[in-house]
């Protein structure tokens, strides 16, 4: 069941390592839904974001803007209308600490849409801690319908995914594919009414119960690739002239609890779990 919950990406002025400086003040608000598996040992949970309203986004080209979210954290670059036709993310499932009974999640992604309108294509992995017990597992989604588990891909901590999401400008289809070592899947939806401008590598909790869950307990979740094809150019997230670098803050204080590194070589990047203390 779908349900709301507020996203806010506040202005906030640094000095970014090999990036401009930028004032660009940008505001947005989202929603995310998730559907449930039974949480129990070896029983997966599957987690999507839909957001519906991210606003007017306005960067200076070659300019990367650093903002907080209330469920996201990682990289999104901008293009204009119909110019993203390609993003594949690479990560290490992070190993989720699971020694508190609270019940916690994860999720990582790779999308396209979302970051600035309400169409979504997305496929990923999810992780939840509950009992003391971790489970794991992959999904992909395309809104408004609800995600898919994919139970021919059994995720594990350790595993090393890769995803992609491509558009196909003849046939006008997008293509979501995972694959986690020897067992790979993919599938192709039409999709209407999508808007193609943002290509996402995102770290995320999601909303549980109409509030905000706990974001899992976690070391760092590692993107060794993000890349966008923009305008048909390919390159690394950090490349491209709008680039919107988002850390994950705690409901409406402003306690970091998902920190987003800079990115190296153009397209690696990594989010560190800050907690809650």
């Amino acid at each position: 069941m779908a349900v709301t919950v507020p996203f806010q990406v506040l202005k906030k002025e640094k000095a970014l390592c090999g990036r401009m400086r930028t004032s660009t003040t940008w505001i947005g608000i989202a929603v995310f839904a998730m559907i449930l598996s039974a949480i129990s040992p070896g029983v997966g949970l599957a987690i999507a974001a839909m957001p519906v309203n991210a606003g007017h986004v306005d960067a200076a080209p070659s300019a990367s803007t650093l903002g907080y979210s209330y469920n996201w954290a990682g990289y999104a670059a901008g293009g204009a209308n119909g110019t993203v036709t390609q993003v594949v993310g690479t990560w290490v499932q992070p190993t989720l600490n699971c020694a508190s009974p609270n019940t916690t999640y994860l999720a990582t992604w790779v999308g396209i849409d979302g970051f600035n309108t309400s169409d979504l294509v997305q496929t990923g992995t999810g992780g939840a801690c509950s009992g003391g017990s971790a489970s794991y597992n992959a999904w992909w989604e395309v809104l408004p319908a609800s995600e898919t588990i994919i139970g021919s891909i059994p995720v594990h901590a350790g595993d090393t995914i890769t995803a992609s999401v491509t558009y196909s400008t003849t046939t006008k289809k997008f293509t979501m594919a995972i694959a986690d070592g020897t067992h790979s899947f993919s599938k192709t939806e039409k999709v209407s009414h999508t808007v193609r401008n943002a290509a996402e590598c995102i770290v995320e909790r999601p909303e549980v119960g109409r509030s905000l869950s706990s974001l899992a307990k976690f070391t760092t979740d590692k993107f060794s690739s993000c890349t966008a094809t923009l305008g048909g150019v390919t390159g690394g997230v950090g490349t491209f002239g709008s680039v919107f670098e988002i850390d994950m803050v705690n409901n409406h204080d402003t306690k970091i609890i998902g920190k987003t590194s800079a990115v190296t070589g153009g397209k690696t990047f990594h989010v560190t779990w800050k907690g809650y203390s």
